[in-house]
Order: structure tokens, then C-alpha cells, then sequence
């Protein structure tokens, strides 16, 4: 009876490992094909779109660097996103603290306020949000991008890190208070550190979506000087269509930082999500 109870486990276990690594296989392969086909000249990609480099070159990536003007969007998709996280993640911290920690009239209609604002699709505010932004000179420019991510990472972050907050005890800041702390020192001192990493996660998460954000992107920027890095890849897909090299490598060097920040700080990250997903 063990033995066969033992076999079950057995064939259950190995029933789960194969799924988890045919989902790895299929999401992985087009990434490792990318890379590799970045590394190929274009006539033999045309020949062959799928296999390793008979031809090795390097010569794809300072080309579509310099073509596709990857060091000025970079450098603006750096700026969007390093304010988009700190502007976002200030407001949010203080707002989910308030919405956790302190009863207040009206708590519960703010929560479902930002959960509300969840529920609409970006699409339906990019018409009217262009025309304000132009009526008010903000149009064409990064401040303008900074505001709009901002607006739209603010409702599930907000939620996310409220489930957080939501289980850390509320008698710690309490007894900071009644060593002298005031609301907002609790929150900085106390409450602030313990979610270190619900934080983390949260950033990575603006960050990613500030970096892959195409539609407003390629809607208010005009100027080419502007435009961020998710709107560069546009460019070989349409003015150099028939250059399949260049159109890969645009690929690897778009998605790039993302790959190497979720590599740096994927303990971080999942630490924060498997946290916030047991809280409250």
C-alpha cells in the first residue's frame, strides 16, 4: 500500500516538474532565438530564422545602436523612470499607510476608489489626457510622461503595498508612539523598514512598466530627441523592415536592462510578491 502511495507522490512530482519545465522551454526559447539571431548577418537569418550562428558577428549592436539613437532613449527612459518610482512611490507609501493604519471617514471609499481606477483600461483616458496636456503646454514632453505613469501606477501599487502594510502589527507603532514618534515617524521608523521589500518590489515593478510603456509614449512624444527607449524598436520594424539583423538586436537591447534587473533583484522581487500575497 506504502509503495503505491510512494509511486503516486513519485509520478505526481514528475508530472509537475515536466509541465514546469515545458513552460520553461516555451517561454525561454523565443528569448535564447533573440539573442542568438543578434548575433547572426542578416542573409543568413533570412535563410534560416531559427538555429545557432554559423557566422558569428558583433557589428549588428553598434549599428542599430547608432541607427535606432538607443543612447539619448535610454537615457530618457532612465529619467522617466527614475522619477515615475520616486514621485509614485512616496505618494503610495504614505497614502497605503493611512489606508492600513488609520481609521479615518471615508477609508473604505478611497479603497475602492483605487480599486476602481484598476478597472480602466488605460485607452479609454489617452485621448482626453493628450488634449489637456496640450491645452496646458505639457504635450511632447517628459514631464508630461512622468505625470501620466505616475497616475497609472499609482492604483494597483497603492493596493499592493496596503495588503502589505495591512499585516504588520499595528501595536509597533504604537508603542513608538508612546515613546514620543510621531504618525509619520512610526511610519518612517518603524513601519518603513519592515516593508523594505514590498517597496523593492513595487519599484521594479514601476520600472517596468515606465520601460515597456509604448502607447502614450508614441502618442505625446513627436520630437524625436524625446522619445524613450520602447518607442525605438517601432523604428526598425517599419523604416528598416527588411533588415531582420537589426530588428533583433533591437530586441535584445530593448528588453536588456529589464532582463538584468529582474536577474539582480529577483530574490527581492519575489520575496516582495510572496509577502504581499499573504498579508492582511
Amino acid at each position: 500500500m506504502k509503495s503505491k502511495k510512494n509511486v503516486g507522490k513519485i509520478l505526481a512530482k514528475g508530472g509537475k516538474w515536466f509541465v514546469l519545465w515545458t513552460l520553461a522551454v516555451f517561454e525561454l526559447f523565443p528569448l535564447v532565438q533573440l539573442l542568438f539571431n543578434s548575433f547572426r548577418p542578416d542573409q543568413e537569418i533570412k535563410a534560416q530564422p531559427l538555429g545557432l550562428p554559423r557566422q558569428w558577428t558583433l557589428a549588428n549592436y553598434p549599428e542599430t545602436w547608432v541607427m535606432g539613437g538607443y543612447g539619448k532613449a535610454f537615457l530618457n527612459s532612465l529619467w522617466i523612470s527614475f522619477w515615475t518610482i520616486l514621485i509614485t512611490v512616496f505618494l503610495i507609501s504614505i497614502a497605503a499607510y493611512a489606508l492600513a493604519k488609520i481609521d479615518f471617514k471615508g477609508k473604505n471609499f478611497f479603497t475602492s476608489y483605487f480599486l476602481f481606477g484598476m478597472a480602466i483600461p488605460s485607452f479609454a483616458y489617452l485621448i482626453p489626457t493628450y488634449y489637456i496636456f496640450n491645452r496646458i503646454g505639457l504635450g511632447n514632453s517628459l514631464t508630461g510622461l512622468i505625470i501620466t505613469y505616475t497616475a497609472h501606477n499609482i492604483p494597483f501599487k497603492l493596493l499592493l503595498l496596503r495588503t502589505f502594510l495591512l499585516g504588520i502589527p499595528r501595536e509597533l507603532e504604537e508603542s513608538a508612539k508612546v515613546d514620543g514618534c510621531t504618525e509619520f515617524q512610526a511610519f518612517l521608523h518603524v513601519t518603513l523598514p519592515l516593508a523594505k521589500s514590498i517597496v523593492m518590489t513595487v519599484a521594479v515593478l514601476i520600472f517596468l512598466s515606465c520601460w515597456n510603456e509604448f502607447t502614450f509614449a508614441s502618442t505625446f512624444i513627436t520630437s524625436t530627441s524625446l522619445r524613450p527607449v520602447s518607442t525605438r524598436f517601432v523604428k526598425f520594424t517599419t523604416e528598416y523592415s527588411s533588415d531582420f539583423a537589426k530588428i533583433f538586436t533591437s530586441g535584445v537591447i530593448s528588453i536588456a536592462p529589464i532582463v538584468a534587473l529582474y536577474l539582480l533583484l529577483q530574490d527581492s522581487f519575489i520575496e516582495g510578491l510572496t509577502s504581499g500575497s499573504v498579508k492582511g
